[in-house]
């Protein structure tokens, strides 16, 4: 037992050390031409012209079961959370060493009558970009993907997950709404918005770190804005925040929010702010990747460890 456990802590040792550099190769996995094809796809998000993801629609139905398979597709146990009113789409990855710690990332799917290109495909992009790369690595926490309904309804889809996990009494120690991450207002250099309560000041900093360093884009934090996905978790006392475009969309909630507006979306902007995301997470969930050229010799050592006789029972 002495042997077992001597072994165990030096693997866990070997995999829990994260620098900067390997975030960093993480985040380097996430891909601009991706993140674009997930918000421009014909008959996948539905942001093209005349399009309508509303909640309930054909539309919306059809985008809900791209987003399960494209979650399904990258290993993870996704599910539909279906009931009369809504449908959250749920990508849950366990952690390899903390599992009941839960940190989430999530984007509403409706629209309000139409492409909804940037509210919110441009997040719910965003989301399937995160789960992609992320879904490759072990995590010391658990992650949780969700594309989320009827925001524009209330925020009915997210109130009610929040409300279960508080019931359940899930440990979410840090909530990412991406909400409108892609249209780079012309007039300055580009930048983000981070809102949420004083009780959420860690993971608004945290994710304002991470979006300068991976992403290179400053954040402008503020207070309490209960408008988003991030609000009910809040409201359950849930540390959350909102990542936001600098505000200033001219087609905020009109069906020119679409595709086929010619220059309307930045990919690359919006692109940018997933690579923040993702450096967050990484960070917060720990990513189990070992130091390169660490270790293999590490690995050796702790298998024959495990194969030589054990001191007390010499067998």
């Amino acid at each position: 037992m002495r042997v077992f456990l001597a072994a165990t802590v030096l693997f866990a040792g070997l995999v829990v050390h994260v620098s900067a550099d390997i975030i960093q190769d993480v985040v380097n996995q996430v891909s601009e031409a991706q993140y674009t094809a997930y918000l421009t796809a014909d008959d996948f998000l539905y942001t093209q012209a005349g399009n309508n993801r509303n909640n309930g629609t054909a539309q919306f139905n059809a985008a809900v079961a791209n987003v399960l398979d494209t979650f399904l597709s990258f290993g993870l146990a996704a599910t539909i959370e279906n009931t009369p009113t809504y449908q959250n789409v749920v990508a849950p990855k366990n952690g390899s060493l903390r599992p009941d710690d839960i940190y989430i990332v999530g984007a509403h799917l409706d629209s309000v009558g139409n492409p909804g290109a940037d509210d919110d495909a441009s997040g719910v992009a965003g989301v399937l970009e995160c789960a992609r790369v992320l879904s490759r690595y072990p995590t010391a926490a658990s992650l949780v993907f969700i594309t989320f309904d009827q925001e524009e309804d209330g925020l009915l889809g997210s109130t009610a997950y929040a409300q279960a996990a508080r019931a359940r009494g899930d440990n979410i120690l840090g909530m990412l709404s991406l909400d409108m991450i892609a249209y780079n207002h012309p007039d300055g250099t580009p930048s983000a918005d981070i809102y949420g309560r004083t009780a959420s000041d860690a993971v608004k900093n945290a994710v304002a770190a991470a979006l300068l360093s991976y992403g290179g884009l400053p954040a402008t934090i503020s207070g309490d804005y209960p408008y988003s996905d991030h609000a009910p978790f809040e409201a359950q006392g849930y540390p959350a925040c909102l990542l936001i475009e600098d505000w200033g969309n001219p087609y905020y909630h009109q069906a020119a929010d679409n595709t086929d507006v010619p220059g309307y979306l930045d990919y690359a902007y919006g692109t940018d702010m997933v690579r923040g995301a993702v450096g967050y997470l990484a960070t917060a969930a720990v990513v189990l990747v070992p130091e390169p050229g660490t270790w293999l010799p590490l690995l050796i050592v702790a298998l024959g460890a495990l194969r030589r006789p054990s001191p007390a029972t010499g067998a």
